[in-house]
């Protein structure tokens, strides 16, 4: 959903906290930093090339986002990956996107709308080795969604979509990287295709069979996982070959209902 390469370039524009949260919360998201990880200020103003209070400011946000911790006698670590989080994030987003459907569209929102609909059409379902069609059409849904959400005009609520969309988008990103498995988003040529009819009916339909299929991937991941976390992932020094030695789920024995 998000650049791959966004958490080493900072945004141009954004002032110090802002684009040091960027940075750190891409990193996040696509599991440059991993679940469980331990994070030292120190080490982090280092490797992002970040001053202290814009860490400490974007470490404060994040937490707020849900996205990191701090831990006692630890300073802050990566929030854990848990069947808790799932359930928390999928009912967040079943709840809320309802709202998007009954969003106003410019003439211009519309033919946004219109063109990343097109894209979706030509290359949803294709599969070809060559392209990352997946990434392709991550980043148009999250356009698509950041769209709807800025034309909310509720700036509170917006903040807390792009939350969710984050935190679901590390969860897959930390379960497509344990397993053969990929999750196959939905046609989200649909969506725009009830949002430029004003069906919102429709595009309700749409947004929370979308969010079945969310869950029902990430409950299956992470029922067939058998990673136990120990005790939490220490930063390294990252040489190239340095990796994380332990396992990131945290060591949980419920597990996740599903409907």
């Amino acid at each position: 959903m998000l650049d791959n390469d966004a958490y080493s370039s900072p945004i141009p524009g954004l002032g110090k906290g802002l684009s040091a949260e960027h940075t750190l919360r891409s990193a996040i998201v696509h599991c440059v930093l991993k679940p469980g990880e331990v994070l030292s200020e120190a080490r982090l103003c280092d490797e992002f090339a970040i001053g202290r209070g814009a860490v400490r400011t974007a470490l404060q946000r994040l937490q707020a986002s849900g996205l990191v911790t701090a831990a006692p006698r630890s300073g802050w670590q990566v929030s854990q990956v848990s069947a808790g989080e799932i359930r928390e994030v999928v009912a967040a987003r079943r709840h809320m996107e309802g709202i998007l459907a009954d969003v106003k569209l410019t003439d211009a929102d519309k033919a946004h709308v219109a063109k990343l609909s097109d894209m979706y059409a030509a290359l949803h379902g294709r599969s070809d080795p060559s392209l990352d069609l997946q990434a392709t059409l991550r980043r148009a849904e999250r356009d698509l969604f950041s769209l709807l959400a800025v034309r909310l005009n509720m700036p509170t609520v917006s903040g807390w979509l792009f939350d969710l969309w984050d935190r679901s988008a590390r969860l897959v990103t930390f379960f497509e990287a344990r397993s053969t498995v990929k999750l196959k988003g939905a046609d989200r040529a649909a969506l725009g295709a009830c949002l430029l009819a004003d069906d919102s009916e429709g595009a309700k339909a749409h947004l929370a069979a979308a969010t079945d299929q969310l869950e029902a991937y990430l409950a299956a991941r992470f029922l067939e996982s058998s990673a136990v976390l120990n005790e939490p992932v220490v930063r390294r020094k990252r040489t190239g070959k340095a990796k994380a030695e332990t396992n990131d789920i945290q060591p949980n024995q419920e597990r996740i209902r599903t409907n």
